[in-house]
């Protein structure tokens, strides 16, 4: 607890860091919003210590939080997120994420 009272804990800093950090990129990008989309998200680890689903599990969600609050995409359910796909790489030089959002066309693609 601060002095305050208020119990910060380490998940919700990170969280709202990641999320902040993660809208600032996409705005400075200048991407354009869309209703719904596939994204493609190519994870790079400096190494193998950590399992692909660890890794992709707790960085898609600041991901996808990051892009709403960028205003991408409208949320992050059922009607804006039509799939993504995974993968993973090992390159220590630089390690990090790349999301590539590819937006659907129209209302084929609500199944």
């Amino acid at each position: 607890r601060t002095a305050g009272g208020v119990r910060h804990d380490r998940y919700t800093r990170l969280k709202r860091r990641w999320t902040a950090a993660v809208a600032a990129v996409a705005r400075a990008a200048g991407l354009q919003p869309v209703e719904r989309a596939w994204l493609r998200f190519v994870w790079r680890e400096p190494d193998r210590r950590r399992d692909p689903d660890n890794v992709a599990a707790g960085g898609r969600k600041l991901v996808l939080d990051g892009l709403v609050a960028a205003g991408v995409l409208p949320g992050d359910g059922w009607r804006a997120v039509a799939g993504w796909k995974d993968e993973f790489v090992v390159d220590a030089a630089r390690p990090g994420v790349t999301v590539e959002i590819v937006a659907c066309a129209g209302e084929e693609n609500r199944r």
